[in-house]
C-alpha cells in the first residue's frame, strides 16, 4: 500500500468513526491532518483545498526561542491562521521543507482567543471549540519536539523585562510535545495536547525569575500577539496524526 492510499484510507476511518476507541474522541465532526517527514523533501506548495497532509524536514531540530523575526529560519515552521468560528479547517500550504526557499507550511483552523475559556488559566485551561489529539504511527525509533510560538510586536506582555524594546521577538512556549514513537499497536493511541498546541505557556519574569516557568498562557490568536506558529522538531522520519475535535 502507498503512503498516498493509506493516508486516503485513514481519512475515511476517521470521518466514520471507525478508528474510535484509540484514545481520541474521534468520529462525525473531527478533522484529521497527517504531518510526515521527510529525508528528501517533495517539491511543490501542496495548496489543493482537500489536503490532510504536511511535509516537513526529517531530523531537524531548532530553537525559536529569543530570534528575530526577521532572522526565524521557516524550515519546520507551520503557520496558524485563524478562520474564525464559522470558518474552516484547511492545509493553505503543505510544505514545510527545507527546499523550497519559502514561509513552511501554513494551516488554517476555525478557532478564535475564546477557545481556551475566555481567560486561559495557566494550570487548568478548558477548551470551548476544540481539542486536539496527537500520536505517532512511523517509523519505531522516530520521534517529535513540536513547540506553540509567535511574536511580539510592542512588548505588552513582557513589558521590558525580555529586553526587547519594541523589537518583533519570537516568544516560545515553556511547554513542549515531546513523543517518541515506541513498537506494538497498543503505543499508538492518541494523547490529549490541546495546552501544548492550542496555547502558548510563557515565562514572563512575574515571579521574578526567568526560570522556565509559566507564568502566564495565551490562547492561538490572542491579539497580544501575531504570526501564531509551531516549531516541528524531528528524530527520523517522523509520521503524526492529529486528530481536531469538537467540544461537545
Amino acid at each position: 500500500m502507498t503512503s498516498r492510499t493509506l493516508i486516503a484510507l485513514l481519512t475515511i476511518l476517521l470521518s466514520s468513526g471507525a478508528i474510535a476507541g484509540n484514545g481520541a474522541a474521534t468520529g462525525k465532526g473531527g478533522f484529521l491532518v497527517n504531518i510526515v517527514a521527510y529525508d528528501n523533501c517533495p517539491a511543490g506548495d501542496f495548496t489543493d483545498s482537500n489536503r490532510h497532509h504536511i511535509a516537513v524536514q526529517a531530523d531537524y531540530n531548532l530553537d525559536q526561542n529569543g530570534n528575530l523575526a526577521g532572522t526565524i529560519v521557516r524550515t519546520n515552521t507551520i503557520k496558524l491562521t485563524s478562520s474564525g468560528v464559522d470558518g474552516r479547517f484547511q492545509v493553505l500550504d503543505g510544505n514545510a521543507c527545507a527546499n523550497r526557499g519559502k514561509d513552511g507550511a501554513e494551516l488554517m483552523l476555525p478557532i478564535d482567543a475564546g477557545n481556551c475559556g475566555g481567560d486561559c488559566p495557566v494550570d487548568a485551561p478548558t477548551f470551548t471549540q476544540y481539542r486536539v489529539y496527537l500520536r505517532l504511527v512511523g517509523q519505531p525509533g522516530s520521534g517529535i519536539h513540536v513547540t506553540s510560538c509567535a511574536e511580539e510586536t510592542d512588548d505588552t506582555i513582557f513589558g521590558d523585562a525580555d529586553g526587547g524594546d519594541d523589537e518583533l521577538n519570537i516568544l516560545c512556549s515553556t511547554e513542549s510535545v515531546i513523543e517518541v514513537r515506541e513498537t506494538g499497536g497498543n503505543k499508538m493511541r492518541f494523547t490529549d495536547y490541546s495546552k501544548e498546541l492550542l496555547t502558548i505557556c510563557l515565562d514572563t519574569d512575574a515571579d521574578g525569575d526567568l526560570d522556565g516557568s509559566c507564568d502566564e498562557r495565551v490562547a492561538l490568536f490572542d491579539p497580544r500577539l501575531i504570526e501564531y506558529f509551531w516549531q516541528w522538531n524531528t528524530n527520523g522520519r517522523a509520521h503524526a496524526q492529529l486528530v481536531f475535535k469538537p467540544v461537545m
